[in-house]
């Protein structure tokens, strides 16, 4: 026996089941979500490399960022799987607002977690110094045992929203460049 659906019914059948698909969906994702500042925003997910689920961590002292004033921000890459820091991170910096350049530069940490101070001092600078070392290997700056590396100059001096890249080229051992380097990409609200 053969059963044969009228047309109409059949149009009916499929707007329900959108319905239902969509409704489903829609509950465990939803459209928009408020998210407070957790890591300035929700952190990009996990990436695979090797056997490894590295995740980037961003964290500012103070946790609302004002401009001109003082700012330790801490970056790190943690490994899930290990439950541990990623030792000997590289990475390329560009922070930018307004689709204006206002610093970029490479920082590298041999524990894999990189302290940036920033400080507005003012002045007539139109450009930003970075205090620290230059760490022969990677060819970027690392901080004294201990000591934040040191950024003097207008970088948050302005409120608004900067976007702030990353670009992670080492991970494990200073000489071993990721084939491929991971790109982050996230804002941060300054007040």
């Amino acid at each position: 026996m053969k059963v044969v659906m009228a047309r109409d019914k059949m149009s009916v059948v499929i707007f329900a089941s959108f319905i239902v698909v969509g409704g489903t969906v829609m509950a465990y994702y939803p459209l928009s979500q408020e998210v407070e500042a957790q890591h300035h925003g929700a952190p990009p997910p996990a990436a695979a490399i090797g056997d490894g689920k590295l995740v980037l961590d961003m964290q500012t002292e103070p946790p609302k960022i004002t401009q001109g004033g003082n700012l330790l921000m801490t970056i790190g890459f943690f490994d899930e799987g290990k439950n541990a820091n990623i030792q000997h991170v590289t990475f390329r910096m560009d922070i930018s607002k307004d689709g204006k350049h206002i610093l970029s530069d490479f920082f590298h940490d041999h524990s894999g977690e990189v302290r940036l101070m920033f400080k507005d001092k003012g002045g007539s600078s139109s450009s930003a110094t970075i205090g620290g070392n230059q760490d022969v290997l990677t060819n970027a700056w690392i901080s004294d045992p201990g000591s934040p590396i040191m950024i003097s100059g207008p970088v948050f001096n302005q409120s608004g929203t900067y976007d702030i890249g990353l670009e992670l080229t080492t991970i494990d051992n200073d000489k071993t460049d990721l084939v491929e380097p991971l790109e982050y990409h996230f804002d941060v609200n300054v007040s």
